[in-house]
């Protein structure tokens, strides 16, 4: 029976994975690491850890585990690390990959309702605000907002991340990057704007679209419909009523008043399974039936 490790087996997304992986139907067994374990043989492996945690553990495990995905945004935009969603891109996975890297949480809502559109529209630039619940933040973010007179008690903090020379926070050029990336758009223009809200759990988005043709809005949903693990709704879609939920969602469709070629939508998505652990027991799926 094949073994699979979870590496920051306590955080919010190490707990969430753990959960997620009852939902895979073929054996295997579960082992679950601190990220100061000595880690054994393994056949895959999912690293929730941060940067450096990231760094330092592919190093030591590339000759022990088979497979490591990794949750942190150390190697998502490596040209020799796939960048995977397994809806949107698991040709990315060949026998011989050795790591993957699994997208930023708001990054896998926004491209989950770009990428059903490629075969029918040449896109061509995407605006987006978003609405990032505390969670996506960590435990840590999660005790503090639960402290009296935090910051994000009742507020909402445009900054995610560290501020970059550039005027931009490191969330937001994930935004832009990892973006082109999965969808292998490297020209495609991304104009990102990200917030942190006090909500919970479950990110949003307000999404503006433009493309090189006009979009015809009941395509646009039939398509989103016909997406794996995304829906479009004619009712109003909130965080509060998806968290928990493995679907994405987008409503509030509408053309663009002057420019026929650019739409207007709102994403909800539950961060800490889509946007987390869901994604990372996707791509185990995909290991356990092709590779391992």
């Amino acid at each position: 029976m094949k073994t699979v490790g979870i590496i920051g087996a306590n955080g919010l997304v190490g707990r969430t994975l753990q959960k997620e992986f009852e939902r895979i139907s073929i054996p295997f067994k579960t082992e679950l690491f601190g990220r100061q374990d000595d880690i054994p043989s393994l056949d895959a492996a999912v690293l929730c850890t941060d940067n450096a945690d990231s760094a330092r553990l592919c190093e030591e495990l590339k000759t022990r585990v088979g497979f490591l995905v990794d949750m942190s945004a150390h190697f998502r935009l490596d040209p020799a690390v796939p960048l995977v969603i397994p809806e949107i891109n698991p040709q990315a996975i060949t026998p011989h990959t050795r790591l993957i890297a699994s997208p930023n949480c708001t990054t896998t809502g926004l491209v989950m309702t770009m990428a059903p559109l490629l075969p029918k529209y040449r896109l061509k630039e995407v605006f987006f605000c978003s609405y990032q619940a505390i969670s996506g933040g960590g435990k840590k973010l999660l005790e503090e907002f639960h402290t009296s007179g935090s910051l994000y008690e009742n507020n909402c903090v445009p900054l995610i991340g560290s501020l970059q020379e550039n005027g931009y926070s490191s969330e937001e050029l994930k935004g832009i990057y990892e973006t082109r990336k999965i969808l292998s758009l490297p020209q495609v223009k991304v104009y990102p704007h990200t917030v942190r809200v006090a909500v919970e759990n479950a990110h949003s988005l307000g999404v503006t679209l433009k493309a090189e043709e006009p979009f015809i809005l009941e395509e646009v949903k039939s398509l989103w419909n016909a997406f794996p693990n995304l829906r479009y709704s004619e009712e109003i879609v909130t965080p509060k009523q998806i968290s928990g939920q493995h679907m994405t969602y987008a409503c509030r469709l509408r053309r663009d008043l002057e420019e026929a070629n650019i739409i207007h939508y709102f994403i909800a998505f539950d961060n800490l399974l889509k946007g987390a652990a869901m994604n990372a027991r996707q791509i185990i799926q995909l290991l356990l039936e092709k590779y391992l």
